[in-house]
Formats: C-alpha cells, structure tokens, sequence
C-alpha cells in the first residue's frame, strides 16, 4: 500500500518527465509522475536510497528545480518508486503550477510569508499570514492606486496627473503622496487599499508566463498593511478562471452523482460574489440532481457549469450528497450483505485492483472512477460507524482501503502499467487493530510535523476508531484539529486524552490553549494551573498564564491601532 506520507498540502499534478536524482551516493535518472509541494517518481538503479535521504531534484521539461528529502522508498523491480517532500522553497513556474492551488496550498498549512510572482516585466508580491492573504503588491501601472480611484470615480484625471507627477519629482509611491494630498480620508484609504489588493491579486489569476517562488518567514511590519481580504472570494474567482474543459471534467466528481451545499454554507456563499448565472447553478446543488442533470437545467455552456462546479467544490462550499455515502443511521447487516462482506474481506487479495472494483483490465478511466464510487456507497466505513461489532467494522475498513488503493493506483497511468505487469503480490498477514492504529498514528505525527494538518487529523481519528484506549492517540487528534481552527472538536478530544491520563501536564496545559481559543477564559486559567500544579516547569501552561493574565494582543493589534498605523505610515490626518 502506497505510504499515506506521500499525501501532500497542495495540489497533485499528474504528469510524466525526465528527471535527474543527485544524492550523496551519486547521479541518478528517473522520471516524475506527479509533482506539488513534493514529487513522486520511479529512479533507475537507486537501491542506495532509503527514507530520509537529501536529495537535489531536477527536470528541465516541468522547470523543477529543489532540495527535498525522500520520505518513502520502494522497490518496484527493477526500479524504486520514491516520495519526496520540498525542503527549501516553493517555486516554479506557473506553467505547471496554477495560482488559485497555491494559494489554497498555503491556507492549508496556515503559512506565513511573500509569494512574489514575475518576469522580464511583472512583479507582483502576495503577503500571507497564517495562510490569510493580508497585502499585495505590484509594479504595474494598471495596478496603481491612484489609477484604481479613478476608473471609481473616487478622484479626477487632473488630480491623478498631479498624483503621478509629484511621485516622480520625490520618489514617493503613489499611494503615500495621494495621502498627503489628502484626497482621501484614513476610512475611504483604507477602504480604496482593500480593493486595490484584491484587484492585485485578482489580475495575478491571468498571469501564466511567469515563475514563482515563496519566501517563507515572519513579515515585516513596515513592509505589508495587513487587510481583512476575502480570501475565499478571491480563491473562487481564481478557480473560476480555469478554462480548460478537459482539466474540469477531471477534476469534478462523475456525471451521475449528486452535489449538495456543504454543512453551514451560508456566510461561505453570501460573501461570494457571483453572477446571476453562478447562483442558479448553485440553486440546482440540493442533493437532488445529479451533475449531467445540472448540464441540461442551467441553460448555460457546459464549461461555465463546470467552472462553477469546479470553483464551488475546491473552496468547500459544495460536497458529495449525503446519499452518496449513506448515513451510518439504520444501517443494517442482513445475510446477504454480511455474505458479501465475509467474502470480499477473505479473497481481496486474490481479486486484486480489477476484481475488487469490479471491472476488467481494459477498463477507461470514466469507468475505474465510476466502479470505485459504487464501492464507496456501499462499503465506506462512516455508513457502518454505528455497528457494535467491531469484527465487522474492521472488515468493512480493510475492504474500503484496498478498494481504495486499488483506485489510486488505477487512476494514474503510470502506476497502473507498473500494477500490470506485477500483479503477483504475496499475502500479508492481516494487521491487528492494535497495529493498525500504531500504524495511522506514527504517520499521523509525520504528516503533523510537515504540518499536513488535515490528512493528520484524520489518520489519528483513524488510529482512535482502532484504539480508543490511547490517550496519546486522543491528544495528537486534538493537536491537529486545532490546527484546523476546529477548536470545539479539539476540546473534545483532548479532554478525552486528559480523562485518560489525568497526570499528564502537557495534556491539560493544551487543553488551557484550546479553552482560550474557544473563549472560555476561565477554564483556560483552571487547566494551566492545573498543569503547573503537576509540573512547575511546564512551558505551555507558563505561556498560557501570561496570555490570560496580561491579556497580550495580538501580532496586528486591534482594528483602532491598525487604522492609527496605516495613518502614521502614509501621513494621513485622522478626522475628529
């Protein structure tokens, strides 16, 4: 089974090229078969290379260039088969990297640093704190403030031709000799700065002929005015620009299976700003149609249909419908599908990737996709959660990730030819509960440590549902969902890590840190002093005592002293 360390925190292109491989035991030749933050590929005559090993990748046909570290090896005769995390910068061209998953990359592992996008004539910088966009820039004329106020009528072409004149004589940007012309007020300046950043970025969506490159690292606070820009809105316009029919249809689930709005979508949507068309298009994402359905009721291009999909989907306003994965409610085993069950689960194996899916070897992509969805409505483990018989759900899982595995595999083109040509596999020995949740938890803490935050929040839910007897399980769980800003869920299993073991001070100190996150000063105070009373030193609940006591703020401070610094930066007079 492919290790779960190769999934990664941006988006996965799937494409084949050259590559060299260079490592302290020598130069190595290979090819990539998907890239991100990291790469998979299959490397000629490599057996000196193992887990952990530093390594220069290059490949001229994707323009990747990086140092990375292998996370996993294996022997794929007469090859090895790698995956290798980026260990220096994000870079590339956006040739082959699309803007909108950077971006969404960076949200996800709550990043902090510049993207600076350019060529021989663009330069464009994206501010990013804790994955937030916050602040943009540009060299670009079209991009000026000055010039953004007067296409808005906020000041005439006399006054942005005295704007442009004075900040040639002095030197000055534009903006801050606008504030001194006092054309603006410190709130319409403010106001008229957020729109120029998202205008910034918005127009960064249409640059492809350009490299990119991420500087990771604190920013500093005279470099960027940190703005409340709305990133959502901006990451669904971006994915709204993808025209590519092709790329779309790919991307989107199979034609006869339903969308609906995802759980507590409302704010998410109304701070969308959408067409009249996009709307009714989303009208028709109830559960109830299916998408080829939707095709023919949106009285629309089938294009503009799927980029609204397409966009609705990657900023998680839209899911798969409840139906297609049935809810663990009333579910039944009757004999026949336990029968099934029992047979599925003692010859997976020998069906191997065809027979598990049901299919046959010449099988087209369309329908690998479609077979694997038919499993999943019947044999995902959420349908089962609810059974008492632990015997049956550990089957129902092992069937399910075989099944899934199967389409993975399948669905690359690369590795389904390597499948093909090895099929003979030898039998393991099934894993125990106990192993498999030891399993799911050391790559959870992994993917925690590369700060995959979401695939390591659910390998720990995973190692809980096999074990729920470790308090280390129930803790790095809480540990990674408030990483996610799902702090109510993080109480909740940190509290459950802390029941477990009582004595643990780190436990009840992080428990304080989630309790203050949630507002919940009180407990907060009560968990650190809970955790000193057990060990003095403990550093958490230490920090934890001086945020509720000194009630420190925060890097940007509050919207007053945000509006004072934009004020003293660029020289404005606040009005009394």
């Amino acid at each position: 089974m492919k290790d779960n360390r190769d999934k990664r925190n941006f988006k996965r292109y799937r494409k084949e090229a050259e590559l060299i491989l260079k490592a302290n035991t020598g130069a190595y030749k290979g090819r990539i078969i998907d890239y991100s933050d990291g790469i998979c590929a299959v490397v000629k005559d490599a057996s000196s290379i193992v887990s952990g090993t530093t390594v220069n990748i290059k490949s001229h046909e994707l323009g990747i260039e990086f140092l990375g570290e292998v996370v996993w090896a294996k022997k794929v005769i007469p090859d090895l088969q790698v995956g290798i995390r980026r260990v220096d910068n994000l870079r590339g061209s956006l040739k082959d990297f699309r803007l909108p998953d950077i971006l969404k990359g960076l949200q996800k592992t709550t990043s902090t640093g510049t993207l600076e996008i350019h060529n021989d004539s663009i330069q464009k910088k994206i501010y990013i704190k804790d994955g937030d966009l916050i602040f943009a820039s540009s060299n670009q004329a079209k991009d000026s403030l000055a010039k953004a106020l007067v296409t808005a009528g906020k000041i005439t072409v006399d006054q942005y031709k005295k704007t442009v004149e004075i900040s040639e004589q002095t030197g000055k940007n534009q903006s801050t000799t606008l504030a001194e012309l006092g054309y603006l007020s410190p709130q319409e300046f403010i106001r008229a700065l957020k729109n120029q950043v998202e205008m910034i970025i918005l127009s960064s969506f249409n640059v492809t002929d350009a490299k990119f490159e991420f500087q990771e690292g604190p920013l500093d606070a005279d470099e960027s005015i940190p703005l409340r820009i709305n990133a959502t809105n901006i990451l669904y316009h971006g994915y709204k620009k993808v025209n590519d029919l092709l790329y779309l249809k790919e991307e989107c689930p199979p034609p006869d299976i339903e969308l609906s709005l995802a759980r507590d979508p409302e704010e998410l949507i109304q701070n969308l700003s959408m067409s009249d068309t996009d709307r009714r298009i989303l009208s028709y994402l109830d559960g109830k149609h299916t998408i080829k359905e939707i095709l023919s009721l949106t009285q629309t291009s089938d294009i503009e249909t799927f980029k609204t999909i397409h966009a609705l989907l990657n900023i998680g306003a839209i899911e798969l419908t409840e139906g297609s994965v049935p809810s663990a409610e009333g579910v039944e085993i009757d004999n026949e599908l336990m029968e099934k069950i029992e047979e599925m689960n003692n010859n997976y194996k020998s069906l191997g990737y065809y027979g598990i899916l049901g299919i046959n070897e010449g099988a087209s992509e369309e329908e690998i996709r479609e077979a694997f969805y038919r499993i999943a409505k019947e044999f995902h483990p959420d349908r089962f959660f609810s059974l008492p018989s632990d015997d049956i759900k550990e089957k129902i899982n092992t069937i399910f990730s075989y099944a899934t595995e199967a389409y993975e595999t399948l669905s690359d083109e690369a590795n389904r030819r390597e499948y093909d040509t090895s099929l003979s596999v030898k039998s393991e020995k099934p894993a125990s509960k106990d192993e498999m949740a030891k399993a799911r938890f050391n790559q959870g803490r992994t993917l925690l440590m590369i700060r995959n935050y979401t695939d390591a929040a659910t390998l720990f839910a995973q190692a809980v549902y096999f074990d729920s007897s470790t308090a280390s399980y129930h803790y790095y769980h809480g540990l990674a969902l408030s990483k996610l800003n799902r702090f109510k869920d993080a109480a909740k299993a940190i509290n459950e890590a802390v029941k477990l073991n009582p004595q643990k001070a780190d436990y009840v100190a992080e428990l304080g840190h989630v309790f203050l996150m949630l507002g919940f000063k009180a407990r907060a105070q009560h968990s650190f002093k809970r955790a000193l009373e057990l060990s003095a030193s403990n550093e958490r609940a230490l920090e934890g005592i001086l945020k509720t006591e000194n009630n420190k703020k925060s890097f940007f401070g509050s919207s007053e002293n945000l509006l004072l610094r934009i004020s003293k930066k660029y020289g404005l007079k606040r009005k009394k």
